[in-house]
């Protein structure tokens, strides 16, 4: 993914990703599912800052979910 400078962002898709509704249960989700029915349609400020929370570690909620990194 790169930003509106043609800068590339780290890439978070070497780590596996979960969502969840209410934290209480997580579930895996793809890395194209991901992407095809969440970043896609997000503007480009609203996924930088998807990617430097989920890096963080923190979740990030878009929607109905909270997405992350999945945890060990």
């Amino acid at each position: 993914m790169k930003d509106n400078h043609n800068i590339e962002m780290e890439d978070i898709f070497e780590f596996p990703m979960e969502r969840s509704a209410d934290f209480s249960f997580w579930e895996a989700i793809s890395h194209q599912e991901l992407q095809e029915n969440v970043l896609d349609k997000l503007d480009t400020d609203t996924v930088r800052r998807f990617c430097g929370i989920v890096r963080t570690g923190s979740p990030f909620q878009s929607g109905d979910y909270f997405y992350r990194i999945k945890s060990n």
